[in-house]
């Protein structure tokens, strides 16, 4: 079985929304459907659809993070797996290909993630790719960042 990253599009949207989280873990990260609602206002953020062969079981948001001022930077919003997916490793997988896909992008220096105040588990996932904390953010979200180039 393969772990594979899809663009999103009008014949995969729905797939995305209808993954499910925990009911903790709707505390700590948006609803697909709000992050791809949000998307339609901003061309450069980039949807994937994370697939084990063919079916759906996570999504990944990330874009340039010029935003914040931070042209060199790519900042991943949103990463979820699927509560029936989860503890088996395709999250790993899954952030694997596309700081691989992102690392292909040489204007990129960095990335950069979040996680919500609570919640040490993404913490200690992300340090295992070398994503260091850098700060606290004023939405009580914990900023890490991973030097790239």
């Amino acid at each position: 079985m393969d772990i594979c990253l899809k663009d999103i599009t009008k014949d995969n949207w729905l797939d995305m929304i209808e993954l499910k989280t925990t009911k903790e873990q709707e505390n700590y990260v948006a609803l697909n459907a709000e992050s791809i609602a949000c998307s339609k206002f901003y061309d450069d953020y980039v949807n994937k659809g994370i697939y084990l062969d063919n079916t759906a079981i996570g999504f990944m948001q990330y874009f340039p993070n010029h935003y914040e001022g931070k042209p060199n930077e790519i900042y991943i919003d949103q990463l979820m797996i699927d509560v029936n997916h989860q503890g088996q490793g395709y999250g790993k997988k899954a952030v694997q290909l596309v700081l691989s896909e992102i690392k292909k992008m040489l204007q990129y220096q960095t990335i950069s993630i979040c996680y919500v105040q609570g919640h040490t588990v993404m913490k200690k996932f992300f340090e295992n790719f070398g994503f260091e904390v850098i700060q606290q953010d004023e939405f009580d979200e914990t900023i890490m960042v991973l030097k790239v180039n």
